[in-house]
């Protein structure tokens, strides 16, 4: 597959990089990968993200390949046509940043509504938002150990969760991110949490695989100081009690970084996906075969 001139520099090898995971291993799935022909050129910054994620074990690293190009390239829904105007649009009713590194190395996301008015809310333009902004977070920090989420439920009311309870859309979302997204998520905590979160987790229960949903932490405003215990306030922005600067200020600077990822999302559209007529494994893709229990599964490998 030729390359056009702007995608050459995606491809640049870092040794450095490369070495903190193990030149033989990348060397190892890029043997295999000359044998799944359905899949696309991949570079080896993407691979260094899969086996950090899966901790240098190989088999795991090869299924995890497949299940993500294969997932994004059947949820056109949520990784296509990606444009810069869209994300924009979508981000003026969020805030999106990453709070400072934990003392153990863990990595943080913090997301919350900026326009709170529910009428504002699309639910599957926020999911679009978040996955490609955790796509940005990965590529920028690819040796992350761990991640936890941060969901701030300032301004979450009734007209919200309403919109959240699309089933097919939350049910393809969240078994995304718990078996394809390469993010190793240790925790979910939502804080200044409204008393309908608990609706909310009653929906989100069967969706979610039990190990998913026992990450979860519910604080409401006035149990904060127990959320204060995993991510210290001077994390947080100024808005929160915090030493980061504002939520404004976050803003601006994330979506600068954000911009410089326009070609990247061209980039992971048009070539990022399986081929399924090169497919050479038995298993073809069905979407009856994409839930709960994890994706891929009858997916064998050599």
């Amino acid at each position: 597959m030729a390359l056009e001139p702007q995608y050459v520099d995606y491809f640049n090898d870092d040794e450095e990089l490369v070495s903190k995971v193990g030149v033989s291993d990348i060397e190892i799935i890029r043997g295999w990968l000359t044998k799944q022909p359905h899949l696309p050129r991949i570079s080896d910054k993407q691979l260094v993200i899969f086996l950090n994620y899966c901790q240098n074990n190989l088999e795991k690293t090869k299924k995890m390949i497949d299940s993500y190009y294969t997932t994004r390239t059947h949820s056109a829904d949520l990784f296509a046509n990606k444009t810069m105007k869209e994300l924009e649009q979508t981000f003026d009713t969020y805030y999106f940043h990453k709070l400072p590194t934990l003392p153990n190395g863990c990595r943080v996301g913090f997301s919350r509504l900026r326009d709170m008015d529910p009428s504002h809310f699309n639910t599957l333009n926020t999911i679009r938002l978040l996955l490609g902004l955790y796509d940005m977070s990965v590529n920028e920090d690819p040796l992350a150990p761990e991640w936890r989420f941060v969901i701030d439920m300032t301004g979450f009311s009734m007209g919200h969760l309403t919109k959240l309870m699309d089933l097919k859309l939350m049910r393809k979302c969240i078994a995304y991110v718990q078996f394809v997204q390469p993010i190793q998520l240790i925790g979910i905590h939502m804080i200044n949490a409204p008393s309908l979160a608990s609706q909310l987790l009653i929906f989100l229960k069967p969706l979610m695989h039990k190990d998913m949903y026992s990450r979860i932490s519910v604080f409401s405003s006035s149990e904060m100081k127990n959320f204060y215990k995993i991510v210290p306030q001077e994390n947080l922005s100024s808005d929160l009690g915090g030493k980061s600067p504002s939520l404004e200020q976050l803003k601006e600077t994330t979506f600068e970084t954000l911009k410089k990822y326009e070609k990247w999302f061209e980039f992971d559209d048009k070539f990022g996906r399986v081929d399924e007529t090169k497919r050479t494994e038995k298993y073809q893709y069905k979407s009856d075969d994409y839930g709960l229990e994890g994706s891929f599964k009858k997916l064998e490998f050599d």
